[in-house]
């Protein structure tokens, strides 16, 4: 079974590191900035736990009213056994919260498989027009929004976007 332990200060720059191994530079913020997100209440950067070893990170942020996944990311050496729909299934046992995320258009055989991953899980594909912020003064990323359990109302689809706009992008 799984934990997700929050990153403390001491061990910051090495799951940090795995974040930059996991995400080229466009998809992420830079050290100093992910390190101020700790100050927002909303912020949570955990290291996934299993068996006392560390099997990958998750960074989500938790809303009253909804969980938005920034990234999640399994070490590559153990891709595909599971734990990334174990972290998945962690967060909706223990938050039971509606759960957002974004994923790129699929194009890709690995967008694709990325995607179905997500609807395996029971996300939602929403057809909201979507651009991710740039973490670093550059252009928007057109991305899709995916939802759990439920496909987003326009109203929550309204809040999910001034909040992370606010919160998650002003970092």
């Amino acid at each position: 079974m799984i934990d997700l332990i929050p990153v403390n200060e001491e061990c910051f720059s090495l799951v940090y590191k795995r974040l930059i191994d996991a995400f080229p530079y466009e998809e992420r913020r830079d050290e100093a900035h992910e390190k101020a997100c700790f100050l927002k209440k909303e912020f949570n950067f955990s290291e996934i736990i299993d068996a006392g070893e560390s099997v990958g990170l998750v960074v989500f942020w938790l809303f009253d009213e909804f969980l938005f996944i920034e990234h999640i990311a399994i070490n590559k050496e153990i891709r595909s056994k599971g734990y990334g729909s174990k972290t998945i299934e962690y967060l909706k046992a223990k938050y039971k919260l509606p759960i957002i995320l974004e994923v790129e258009f699929p194009e890709t055989e690995i967008q694709m498989k990325r995607i179905r991953f997500y609807e395996n899980l029971g996300f939602k594909v929403n057809s909201y027009s979507y651009s991710q912020p740039s973490y670093h003064n550059a252009e928007c990323v057109p991305l899709q929004i995916l939802s759990f359990p439920e496909v987003l109302s326009k109203s929550e689809f309204d809040n999910f976007f001034i909040k992370t706009r606010k919160t998650v992008y002003e970092c």
